[in-house]
């Protein structure tokens, strides 16, 4: 593997990291796309004796999108050859709340896992994979966990139809030596620095183990497409531009209700004051007398 990654292309600019980068790179409805998913699926699923060996993506990313529409879905889902419902995302913020959002994602798949009128033996497996760009479980050092369906006290599993798996790259180590890693460690490494020039040799002896070649060349595809760059670059500033719509919505409301809230102190009306802080439609009736709107 050539050490020359990032001649001609986009590379440090475009981490795997990003979810938008994540899914255009593994989520797309091509041939790159599905190897690569498929390689980065079998290391995380431990799956050497009993691989994947194909996929269908089921929501696969549209990049003939129309000017002023947006991807905002960023989530892969995916059934294997075996009918195994996937569903995999690269999450990157808002951690305190995500456990609960791999269970809605769970339940997604497997209310889709049964046709109707099916048995539940015939029910197919589905599993949640979440790549997280930090630390969700910082107590537990491994950067790989599964979770399951299991009895509190002797950990008898319930059923096999439902996991979870988590990979955190917050876990990543960059004083281990890349010979000894395991599989699952070199793909974090990966996924993390894949984008830093600074890294580029670890990257390197990565890449040179045939495991991650797929990943890679969905990647590197991607990288140097001017288009894609360019489609990312406008999401990042629609991002901005509505980041700093909602906050300035957020000071103008909170303005409005300061206002209103002298004004009704002022002619004493502190019932009134009262009901506004917690009857949306009735605050609107104030703000329309006092001429706030």
């Amino acid at each position: 593997m050539t050490t020359d990654l990032f001649k001609g292309t986009h590379r440090s600019e475009m981490p795997l990291t990003s979810d938008y980068v994540f899914r255009t790179a593994f989520g797309r409805d091509r041939d790159d796309s599905r190897a690569a998913l498929i390689a980065i699926l079998n290391i995380i699923l431990d799956r050497s004796d009993d691989p994947i060996r194909s996929i269908e993506i089921k929501n696969p990313i549209d990049t003939a999108e129309k000017p002023g529409e947006k991807e905002t879905v960023m989530d892969i889902r995916a059934e294997t050859n075996q009918g195994e419902q996937l569903d995999i995302e690269m999450q990157t913020g808002l951690l305190f709340v995500y456990p609960n959002r791999v269970i809605f994602y769970g339940g997604r798949l497997v209310n889709s896992s049964l046709q109707k009128g099916e048995e539940y033996d015939k029910m197919k497996k589905s599993i949640v994979v979440s790549i997280i760009n930090g630390k969700l479980f910082p107590s537990i050092p491994f950067c790989h966990n599964i979770f399951e369906v299991r009895e509190c006290n002797t950990g008898l599993l319930l059923s096999d139809r439902l996991s979870f798996h988590f990979l955190e790259l917050g876990k990543v180590s960059k004083d281990k030596p890349i010979s000894e890693m395991t599989c699952i460690e070199k793909l974090a490494f990966y996924l993390k620095y894949a984008n830093d020039e600074e890294m580029k040799d670890y990257v390197d002896e990565i890449l040179a183990e045939e495991d991650f070649a797929m990943a890679e060349k969905a990647y590197s595809v991607l990288t140097q497409d001017e288009i894609e760059f360019q489609r990312m670059e406008s999401r990042i500033r629609d991002e901005h531009h509505r980041s700093t719509e909602l906050a300035y919505a957020h000071r103008k409301g909170e303005d409005k209700m300061k206002q209103l809230s002298l004004l009704l102190i002022e002619q004493n009306r502190i019932d009134d004051l009262q009901k506004a802080s917690s009857d949306i439609e009735f605050c609107q009736k104030l703000y329309q007398e006092f001429g706030l709107e």
